[in-house]
């Protein structure tokens, strides 16, 4: 009698949640500070992301500026370095009597 057989209804399990803004405030402010906190790692990824996205693009970073430093001292260094062999040595004279057959 497997034609006559009906198969019982799925349960569907709804939960209905509560919602609490100052409840979830609260547990971000927690898991900032890595204190014991009840927002899943997911969550916890969740507002690391929306901390990252909503942070000010114009602001640098420490390993930034000191970055920007590095490069500014290179380079200055670099331009010193080719302004001292144009006019300190008598290098560019060399050149210049090389390429004129002199």
């Amino acid at each position: 009698m497997a034609f006559f057989y009906r198969h019982n209804p799925k349960k569907f399990n709804y939960m209905p949640r509560y919602y609490d803004p100052d409840q979830q405030a609260w547990e971000e402010k927690k898991a900032e500070r890595g204190l014991d906190s009840k927002l899943t790692h997911e969550e916890q990824l969740r507002m690391k992301m929306r901390r990252s996205w909503s942070a000010p693009k114009n602001e640098e970073t420490k390993e930034e500026q000191q970055a920007k430093l590095i490069r500014r001292i290179v380079l200055g260094v670099f331009v010193v370095l080719v302004f001292y062999l144009v006019f300190g040595t008598p290098l560019m004279e060399n050149i210049v009597r090389g390429i004129s057959g002199k």
